[in-house]
């Protein structure tokens, strides 16, 4: 299985730096490059939750051996490519390939290893196979590509797919499908991949095409992921994600934890790429070289996780790991144009990489604790989802932000900047990842339910569910409006015209740093409003009754943040801040209330609503 983590985790880097000899030899034509990249990214992550299902439903062996199959079948034909749409058809296939073998080899380890100090090792070899594969595939493709062709970027993949297939074949057990599965549900299946690839392709994308189709495009996803939501809750038949396994807290806190993971991972790995190449100027060989520290500490850390794991929990290596990974990014964030490898990487390559394997074992391992054997497929397609979506979604947006920083024609002082910008809000994903490991996740010892049994549900003494998905909602739409604060070009720009109106005296500089302090400002205020947000989330979940106290404190201090900065007048009597600023404040506010009102009915009067019945 180690193996076959490697393979998938190569691949998702080895093409990178190929990409400018893969146009050269194919013809290539404007932003078409970029789909030998999107093709493989919007199969996987669209199919990652069909695939995981499959697993459950056919056998998990007989799908891991057939997408190995595939995979190398793909890998073949992508290198034998004569024409661009050759290789970009290939690098779909690839991505089918790969999210029918990635949860059908996750759920193997899973069934194989269900408790213990073994389940503990298999998941830090496991966790280490996957952190080196993504680090050695900038080596390996940095190599080939200078010294052997493109097209063994593509042929790399073929013997390993190979000998994965072998090993499989002969080292995993048949295993029977699931014979109490009930009819498979054909409209949630259509609807979750139709969803899920509708997202993918709107922030894979968005550079390419306008402002309103990428809008349209989010629209369709949400609207598809709300009618499979209700599907899933309401079908007789056997649903594509059981909705048993999202009453687990160990199953919704690894996936949002494994979201943000994700999302700064995958940035950084660009962001990184980027600065050694076009900033320090190494080549592709010599940049993928410098990887080599990262991909070691990251086996480092896996191995202490793994040593550590069964005596001081998941829940507190996550926190550990976050902590020390967000450091790391924040010792990035120094980088500079005039910078080296030894002084301005090296130490935080270390450290990030040590603190990401110690997350990466007790992730997977929290994902799929208390999980069915039969449900071991859903579960596990449910975390490479997540975990494809946040680096989708987080490379889409940093990426932005770097790019807006850096500005048009960026030189390498402004290009740093940019990178380092993008690096440190890696670490504030990073902070989010660690609050929810520490108050979503049980603590050791804790139950957070099962799922072993036909239609349990989870251990816990309140469900206040309509309230929890008030407060959710606030925290979704503060994420929103942090995004959109750091991503729309329009904001800086709008607050430098209106500081210019304000104060006509200031030059350019005094603008800039009036409009980065205001951005500064604005960007903690978010920051304090999603730990508000998770704190009453938090007692909220645990019936508390001091919840409805720290709702109502969130409600009242965010009303009176909103109509401050709606209202706030600078020294010439204008506001200082445009008047929207302060009006779109009140969305979260107004949410706010309502969770207030909720809280107050469900937990505060000590109201429990009654359990769910199994069908």
């Amino acid at each position: 299985m180690g193996l076959v983590q490697l393979l998938v985790s190569l691949d998702l880097s080895v093409v990178n730096l190929g990409l400018p000899r893969i146009a050269d030899g194919l013809g290539f034509v404007g932003p078409g490059l970029t789909w030998v990249v999107h093709a493989y990214a919007l199969a996987f992550g669209g199919l990652l939750l069909l695939g995981g299902k499959l697993a459950d439903r056919l056998g998990r062996r007989r799908l891991l051996l057939g997408g190995l199959a595939l995979f190398a079948l793909a890998s073949l034909a992508g290198g034998l490519a004569t024409a661009p749409w050759h290789l970009v058809a290939a690098r779909a296939a690839q991505g089918v390939g790969a999210a029918a073998l990635a949860p059908a080899a996750l759920a193997v380890l899973t069934v194989t290893f269900p408790t213990g100090p073994a389940r503990v090792r298999a998941f830090g070899v496991w966790s280490a196979m996957n952190a080196a594969g993504g680090a050695l595939g900038v080596l390996v493709g940095g190599v080939l590509t200078e010294h052997a062709g493109w097209r063994w970027v593509m042929w790399v993949n073929v013997p390993l797919a190979l000998g994965a297939l072998l090993l499989a074949a002969r080292g995993v057990r048949r295993d029977r499908p699931d014979p109490a599965g009930g009819r498979p549900d054909v409209a949630g299946a259509l609807l979750g991949t139709a969803g899920v690839t509708s997202l993918v392709l709107a922030v894979v994308g968005a550079a390419q095409r306008s402002s309103t189709a990428t809008f349209g495009l989010l629209a369709l996803a949400a609207v598809l992921l709300t009618l499979f939501t209700v599907i899933e809750r309401t079908t007789a038949r056997d649903p594509l994600v059981p909705p048993a396994l999202l009453r687990l807290r160990t199953v919704v806190g690894a996936n949002a934890f494994n979201l943000f993971l994700g999302a700064a991972m995958a940035s950084a790995f660009y962001f990184l790429s980027l600065y050694l190449q076009d900033v320090l100027g190494h080549g592709p060989t010599r940049a993928g070289l410098m990887f080599l520290p990262f991909a070691l500490g990251v086996v480092g850390g896996a191995a202490v996780a793994g040593r550590l794991g069964a005596r001081v929990g998941s829940r507190t290596l996550l926190v550990a790991g976050g902590l020390a990974t967000a450091l790391g990014f924040l010792w990035f964030g120094r980088v500079g144009a005039d910078g080296t490898f030894l002084v301005d990487v090296l130490g935080p390559s270390v450290l990030t990489s040590v603190g990401f394997g110690l997350c990466l074992g007790p992730v997977v391992s929290t994902a799929t604790v208390g999980v069915a054997a039969r449900h071991s497929g859903a579960a596990s397609g449910l975390l490479s989802t997540s975990r494809q979506l946040g680096a989708s979604v987080g490379l889409a947006g940093l990426g932005s932000v770097a790019a807006t920083r850096a500005g048009a024609s960026p030189d390498p002082t402004s290009l740093a900047a940019g990178l380092a910008l993008g690096l440190t809000l890696c670490a504030l994903l990073l902070g989010l990842a660690v609050l929810v490991a520490a108050l979503v996740l049980p603590r050791a010892g804790t139950p957070a339910g099962d799922t072993s049994d036909e239609g349990s549900t989870p251990v816990q003494k309140h469900t206040p569910r309509a309230a929890l998905a008030a407060l959710w909602t606030g925290f979704g739409i503060t994420c929103a409006a942090l995004v959109v604060l750091h991503t729309v070009a329009a904001v800086p720009d709008r607050l430098a015209a209106h500081v210019r109106l304000a104060y006509p005296a200031y030059d350019s500089a005094s603008v800039d740093r009036t409009v980065g302090a205001w951005m500064t400002v604005l960007t903690i205020t978010g920051a304090l409003g999603l730990v508000g947000w998770l704190l009453a989330i938090w007692t909220t979940r645990r019936g508390s009754p001091r919840a409805p106290w720290w709702v109502a404190g969130l409600f009242v201090v965010g009303t009176g943040l909103a109509a401050y900065l709606a209202t706030v007048r600078d020294t010439s009597g204008d506001t200082g801040l445009p008047q929207a600023v302060g009006a779109a404040g009140l969305l979260p506010s107004a949410v706010g209330l309502v969770a207030l009102v909720l809280v107050w009915r469900q937990v505060g009067t000590g109201r429990q609503e009654p359990a769910r019945q199994p069908a």
